[in-house]
């Protein structure tokens, strides 16, 4: 460290927001990656056809179904510790 005044040290929300942005590039480039690598179609029976499709597209309507079901979940389990 310096002892020069002129030199000032990142505030720690600075650092925060700093970190959290890197980690946010980290995490697109692995999301980018995974996706890049599971290309592949696959045989899917939906509730109402069966079709080929690429396997990201797989796995991101069950990741969003699952946070759909988080949530609605989540809103329930907020709406019973109110009535209690």
């Amino acid at each position: 460290m310096s002892n020069d005044p002129t030199v000032q040290t990142a505030d720690p929300v600075d650092r925060r927001e700093r970190n959290r942005r890197i980690a946010a590039i980290a995490v697109g480039a692995v999301i980018i990656v995974f996706a890049l690598v599971n290309l592949d179609e696959v045989r899917v029976t939906w509730i109402v056809a069966e079709t080929r499709t690429p396997l990201i597209v797989v796995i991101a309507v069950s990741f969003l179904l699952g946070l759909l079901g988080g949530y609605l979940l989540r809103g329930r389990r907020t709406r019973e510790a109110r009535r209690r």
